[in-house]
């Protein structure tokens, strides 16, 4: 017998299977709170002796405008999907060093930050944008919830082999960041030009011996630069 049961046998317990709920049950216990809320809220109205204009707070008003641009509240979906992966760029860097003047007539989606037209608001820095992205409530708002889906084990498969056929760019082609790409490019086409040179002043150098020398006898001084010589000073007296 066990010392920790007390001599008594220990019943067994299944936790190999997986959890399952009743979508259905739980969504009507949700229905069922959100309607009590409703009774209650409209029960301190007939209280306070203005049923249908009593006084919103500042929570019911975010709630209302969160279901107004739900799609499931406003009976478009029927059930949320998992949550997905973007398939657009996210621009953060295209109005930096931008100076703009902003008023009080001015549209909300031409206010200073980043613009959300999901929700219709105005995020003031790039952290407070991408966490409003990421976030429970726009991405509701999208028909989705925080679910990711799980992926198969043939999905991962083709994922690897999605990665391994991606070829790497060249190291010449490569620019670490921080650096400007196009300051990059200029400097590789100047080294090709000096290199082009550099090969033709050899290739003449080599075929006649005599093919980098000017007219009268004395050498091209573009050549000779080319070539690595420096002046001797002037033969002419």
């Amino acid at each position: 017998m066990s010392k920790l049961t007390g001599g008594k046998k220990a019943s067994g317990v299944d936790n190999t299977a997986r959890r399952t709920w009743d979508r259905e049950e739980y969504r009507a216990i949700a229905e069922e709170k959100e309607k009590a809320a409703k009774d209650a809220a409209k029960a301190r109205g007939a209280k306070d002796g203005d049923d249908d204009d009593h006084e919103e707070t500042a929570a019911d008003i975010r709630r209302r405008k969160r279901q107004e641009r739900d799609p499931l509240h406003q009976g478009l979906i029927v059930e949320r999907s998992l949550l997905k992966q973007r398939d657009y760029a996210i621009d953060l860097t295209s109005r930096l060093g931008k100076t703009q003047v902003v008023g009080f007539n001015t549209p909300l989606n031409q206010q200073a930050g980043w613009f959300c037209n999901v929700c219709n608001c105005v995020l003031r820095d790039s952290q407070s944008y991408l966490d409003h992205i990421n976030g429970k409530w726009h991405n509701r708002a999208l028909g989705m919830n925080m679910k990711v889906e799980k992926s198969t084990l043939e999905q991962v498969k083709n994922k690897f082999e999605e990665l391994k056929s991606r070829k790497s760019p060249p190291p010449d082609e490569y620019v670490p960041d921080g650096f400007d790409g196009a300051a990059s490019a200029e400097a590789k086409e100047r080294e090709e030009k000096r290199e082009k040179k550099r090969r033709k002043a050899s290739e003449a150098a080599a075929a006649g011996g005599g093919g980098g020398e000017a007219a009268g006898g004395e050498m091209d001084p573009e050549m000779m630069q080319l070539m690595g010589f420096g002046g001797f000073g002037s033969t002419k007296r």
